[in-house]
C-alpha cells in the first residue's frame, strides 16, 4: 500500500513537471527584422510565461492566420502575442492581457509609401501591399486606415504580403507600386511616404477561455517585467478597448450631404398676433335644391 502511494506520488509529480504552456505569436505586422528575430521574442516570452505560472513554457511562431486559428481551437496554443487588428476580424473568446511596446509606445501610425511618387493621386490604378492579418485586408486599408475617403476601386488590387519586412522588400524590387505598413521601419531605396494614416494597437497578449483568472494574473504581472527587444522591448498594462476601437472601424458609416431642417417651434400666439380672422356666412339657398 504504501508503495503504490509513493508511485502515485511519484507519477503526480512529473506530470506536473511535464505540463507545459505553450505562448503563440502571430503578428505579421510587427518590424521583426527576421523569422528568427520572432522566434527568439517568442521563445523567450514562453518561457517568462510558463514560469509565472509554473510550467515549462514554449514560445511557437504562426505565419498564417488560420494556422494560428486552428491552433486555439484545439487549445494546442492558450496565450498568444496577436495583432489587434487580427482579433479584431477573427473575434473570440479571449481576454487581452497586455499591450506590447514599440519605442516606448502601444500604438503606431501607418504610412502608405510608394516608390517614384509622392501623389496618391498616381496611385489610382495600382497594386498595393499590406501584411497579411488573416482576412480583410481590402477593409483595413480602405475603411480602418482611409477612413472611406478612398473609392472601394481606387486601386488594382490589394493583396497580402506574409509581413511588413516582407511587403517592404517586395517595393524595394518593384513587386508592388505601393505598400501600406506601420511607421518606424526603415523604407526601401527609391521609396517614399505618399500619406501618414491613422494609428492603430500594435500587438497585445491575451489568453484564451482556458486559462484561469488566477494564472492571467500572474501572466500579466509577467508580462510587465519582460524585457525584450527592439520590435517588442516590453508590456504595459492593457487597453481594454484597444481591440474593440479597431474592429469598429472596419465598417464606415454611410455618408450623407447636408441638408437643412428648419426648427419648427411655433407657439399660438406667434401664428395669430396682428391678424384678424372671420368665417365667410354661406346663403341659406345654397342648400337647397333648384325647383324642376
Amino acid at each position: 500500500m504504501r508503495s503504490l502511494v509513493i508511485a502515485l506520488l511519484i507519477l503526480a509529480s512529473a506530470t506536473a513537471r511535464a505540463e507545459t504552456i505553450t505562448v503563440g505569436l502571430f503578428a505579421p505586422t510587427a518590424p521583426f527584422p527576421s523569422t528568427s528575430a520572432r522566434v527568439e521574442l517568442a521563445s523567450r516570452l514562453g518561457d517568462q510565461v510558463g514560469k509565472a505560472v509554473g510550467a515549462t513554457g514554449t514560445g511557437k511562431v504562426f505565419a498564417r492566420g488560420g494556422d494560428f486559428s486552428a491552433a486555439v481551437k484545439k487549445g494546442e496554443v492558450t496565450v498568444a502575442l496577436v495583432d489587434a487588428a487580427y482579433l479584431a476580424v477573427a473575434g473570440g473568446n479571449y481576454t487581452v492581457l497586455a499591450a506590447s511596446l514599440r519605442g516606448g509606445d502601444s500604438t503606431h501610425a501607418w504610412q502608405l509609401v510608394a516608390r517614384g511618387t509622392d501623389k496618391l493621386s498616381a496611385l489610382k490604378g495600382k497594386r498595393v501591399l499590406v501584411p497579411g492579418i488573416g482576412g480583410r485586408e481590402p477593409e483595413l486599408v480602405l475603411n480602418v486606415l482611409l477612413g472611406g475617403e478612398v473609392a472601394k476601386d481606387y486601386f488594382a488590387k490589394i493583396e497580402t504580403a506574409p509581413d511588413t519586412v516582407s511587403a517592404l522588400a517586395a517595393l524595394g524590387l518593384g513587386k508592388a507600386d505601393a505598400v501600406v505598413v506601420p511607421t518606424g521601419v526603415e523604407l526601401p531605396s527609391g521609396s517614399q511616404k505618399v500619406l501618414e494614416l491613422p494609428a492603430l494597437s500594435g500587438p497585445v497578449l491575451v489568453a484564451y477561455g482556458a486559462v484561469s483568472a488566477a494564472n492571467r494574473d500572474k501572466i500579466a504581472a509577467a508580462a510587465l517585467a519582460f524585457r525584450g527587444d527592439a520590435t517588442v522591448s516590453g508590456f504595459r498594462a492593457a487597453d481594454s478597448d484597444a481591440v474593440k476601437s479597431v474592429a469598429r472601424r472596419f465598417v464606415v458609416p454611410a455618408k450623407r450631404g447636408p441638408f437643412a431642417m428648419p426648427a419648427i417651434r411655433l407657439l399660438v400666439g406667434d401664428l395669430v398676433e396682428g391678424r384678424t380672422f372671420s368665417i365667410e356666412r354661406t346663403p341659406v339657398t345654397s342648400f337647397a335644391a333648384k325647383p324642376r
